[in-house]
């Protein structure tokens, strides 16, 4: 069969021109249109279920520095601690009062989160581990009314000694009294400084206290928090611009923060961390706005990585040193004063809890070199400490993740305060937190499923067809130069089948057999042959 190069040279290029266009522009729009329509938080849709109501436990770990010499440091010495833990629970998270804006295409519901102890994961760990702490009300309140009311600071002394009289810089007491269960705040005294500082527990300033009868609170750093409203968010569906999916818009029904000394630091950046918008960029980031430190932290792309056999990319963040970063001096306790800004790798959390507090990576990790030379028995790395995240950017899925966080109280001596003025000026660390997913095989192949086959698909038919215009194309080139009008395409016969050739072969006959017949020799006489007897010599 002829080919005239023309057509030939035609075809390769029009079948190269529609491989480029199907494979890199139409093929990936369909489908970022089919997955925008599907990855929403309109109601009835499978992402507002699983938006909603997640239908699987994150892993929630609490590791507590244990302080091997509490009465050296009340005493001015240098901390030494022990980590304790993981302690391991399973965190279920969920959403209610959900209340649809059609017209803002928005949504608004309360945020709530339950801890339950994992025994089995914990093991050998118990959760009744004698733990030497700082004391979190002690210590506290000291430091605090020693920096924002030093006049009262006789009055908070004599107070802390009724409420608490046996009060320590240091308490020891039971991992689940401390985390869950509570210790004991006895304001039953009718001494004026005792009402005066229990006060701010009646208010219920003190979120983490719990009040059990008219004169006795239990306070603990995550009871409260158990299976409570964690924040009411309003943040966008993603059915009018899909690319503002997740993005929150409110915050305890305020449009920013009132918390940091600049409008930058105030605003809310990203989503709840629960759900993040499709086809995102990979220089974008990953951001969420985190209500327990009252800052938007964003994720930075790393590097590319695997999830059971699927393409990601890794993202990874941390604190940094916000000096460096302009937009960032809102962060200092006076933007103008760089000398008030934290420590490298930390935050200060103190106008957010209005407690003494300051933020890290685990075992200050990425941190000032000086945090760890003030306390002993600390060692960062990256594979315990990082905070990273395996993301999927078309799908907008998160593969596996794991934020992590360490609280510190920044110590310093309370001159007025007895069990307190002898403490040095460090950055203690008390806890480190990780909150994480890894998703199973059940809804990683959903993903699998519904993207990745579509795309190997369309990778392998693009290539096929690149390939096979390529192949035309070199075979019209090699035409025009040897100057011939066309192709001569040989189509092979048929191969005739072994029947048939049987068929077709005609049969050979067999050859009659010689029959031998003798000869007569003249002069010889074979008849009667007679036998004469020789004798051997």
């Amino acid at each position: 069969m002829q080919v005239h190069r023309m057509k030939l040279l035609i075809g390769s290029a029009g079948t190269l021109i529609f491989a480029i266009i199907f494979g890199w522009v139409l093929f990936p729009s369909i489908l970022k249109f089919m997955i925008s329509k599907q990855v929403t938080l309109k109601p009835g849709t499978d992402i507002r279920d699983l938006w909603s109501a997640t239908p699987f436990p994150l892993h929630f770990y609490i590791y507590v520095f244990n302080v091997t010499n509490p009465d050296e440091v009340s005493q001015g010495g240098k901390p030494r601690v022990q980590e304790v833990g993981p302690f391991v629970f399973d965190e279920w998270k969920d959403k209610y009062d959900l209340v649809d804006d059609v017209v803002e295409d928005t949504v608004s519901y309360n945020m709530r989160n339950t801890f339950i102890f994992n025994e089995k994961a914990s093991s050998p760990l118990t959760g009744e581990e004698i733990i030497n702490f700082p004391h979190p009300i002690v210590q506290s309140a000291g430091i605090t009314v020693q920096r924002e009311r030093a006049p009262m600071i006789e009055l908070v002394a004599k107070a802390l000694t009724i409420v608490f009289p046996d009060g320590k810089a240091f308490i020891t007491a039971k991992f689940m009294d401390l985390f869950f269960r509570g210790i004991n705040v006895d304001c039953s005294s009718e001494e004026f400084a005792a009402k005066a500082l229990c006060t701010v527990f009646y208010t219920g300033e003190v979120k983490q206290a719990k009040q059990v009868n008219q004169t006795h609170f239990l306070f603990s750093f995550l009871g409260q928090a158990n299976h409570s409203d964690a924040g009411r968010f309003t943040v966008c569906r993603g059915v009018k611009n899909n690319k503002k999916l997740g993005m929150v818009v409110k915050f305890a029904d305020e449009p920013e923060m009132d918390v940091w000394p600049g409008d930058e630091c105030n605003r809310f950046i990203g989503t709840d961390s629960t759900v993040f918008p499709p086809a995102l960029k990979r220089e974008d980031g990953l951001w969420a706005f985190t209500p327990d430190i009252c800052r938007s932290l964003g994720a930075v792309y790393q590097r590319k990585t695997s999830y059971h056999g699927m393409p990601a990319m890794k993202y990874t963040l941390d604190l940094g040193d916000v000096r460096l970063d302009e937009k960032l001096h809102c962060f200092c306790d006076d933007p103008e004063d760089l000398d008030t800004c934290p420590p490298k790798g930390t935050m200060n959390l103190s106008p957010c809890v209005g407690a003494p507090l300051m933020a890290s990576m685990p075992h200050f990790y990425k941190g000032a070199q000086k945090l760890l030379e003030d306390v002993d028995g600390l060692h960062p790395n990256e594979k315990d400490h990082a905070v990273y995240i395996d993301f999927e950017l078309m799908s907008g899925t998160p593969f596996q993740a794991a934020k992590r966080l360490q609280f510190n109280l920044d110590v310093e001596p309370v001159e007025g305060i007895e069990p307190l003025k002898h403490l040095r000026k460090l950055i203690m660390p008390l806890f480190w937190i990780e909150e994480g997913v890894h998703l199973n095989k059940t809804y990683t192949n959903m993903v699998k499923y519904t993207l990745f086959l579509g795309l190997k698909f369309n990778s392998g038919l693009r290539w096929t067809l690149i390939t096979l215009s390529l192949v035309g194309l070199m075979s019209t080139a090699y035409l025009f130069y040897q100057k011939s009008d066309s192709l001569d395409i040989t189509v092979p016969p048929k191969i005739i089948k072994e029947q048939n050739k049987v068929a077709n072969i005609q049969p050979v006959e067999k050859e009659s057999p010689v029959v031998h017949q003798n000869v007569p020799i003249p002069g010889l006489n074979l008849s009667n042959p007679k036998v004469v007897n020789r004798e051997r010599y």
